[in-house]
């Protein structure tokens, strides 16, 4: 693999303040426009391999590039979101209601304190670079992979090093574009959350 370009899914269906990580949102109309747009601004080299989460807001984002690249897109669970378990589809505010403790014990240590039937960052992490680990023994020369928020930043931590502290001060929005290239021994990120993909 020469280069992994990560694009975050679209906005999905009622997510605004709630907990949605594995939670099946479908893409909003504006989120699915955003993605379309993308899609026709692609300046990028045609992928061999398109792969996204089984997660709708992911797999019909992955749909509509795949229409505009004429690449099939292909689905792996191991991208999903981190899942929050019991707070699924929960207001935040209603999570701090009834679980203020466990909120608080989540804020403090994301990466290794699961939310109630959830799991950790840790956890998401060892799946996503799995996942890595797989696809680069294909031997696809480009990839392109349609993830979530939490699946990104645990690949640009696992791969280009970012550091766990510094993870949720990127600015990472729906529809944008992160590109990696990969080398034999490491990987350097090459840009971060564009508009478009342009080499």
């Amino acid at each position: 693999m020469r280069r992994l370009v990560l694009v975050r899914h679209g906005k999905a269906v009622a997510s605004r303040s709630r907990v949605v990580g594995h939670l099946d949102r479908p893409l909003s109309q504006a989120g699915a426009r955003a993605v379309a747009d993308l899609a026709a601004s692609w300046r990028g080299p045609i992928p061999d391999l398109l792969v996204a989460s089984d997660l709708r807001r992911a797999a019909d984002s992955a749909r509509l590039l795949a229409d505009h690249l004429g690449v099939a897109a292909q689905i792996d669970p191991r991208l999903r979101e981190l899942s929050f378990g019991q707070w699924e589809g929960m207001t935040w505010e209603q999570v701090h209601r009834r679980d203020a403790s466990l909120l608080a014990a989540w804020s403090q240590r994301w990466w290794d304190v699961a939310p109630p039937a959830g799991e950790t960052f840790e956890e998401l992490s060892r799946r996503v670079l799995a996942w890595f680990a797989d696809c680069r023994r294909r031997g696809a020369d480009v990839v392109v992979a349609v993830v979530h928020g939490g699946s990104l930043r645990a690949l640009l931590s696992g791969l280009v090093g970012v550091p766990r502290g510094k993870l949720f001060e990127l600015r990472l929005d729906f529809s944008r574009v992160t590109s990696i290239e990969v080398g034999a021994r490491s990987c350097r990120l090459a840009f971060l959350n564009h508009e478009r993909f342009e080499p």
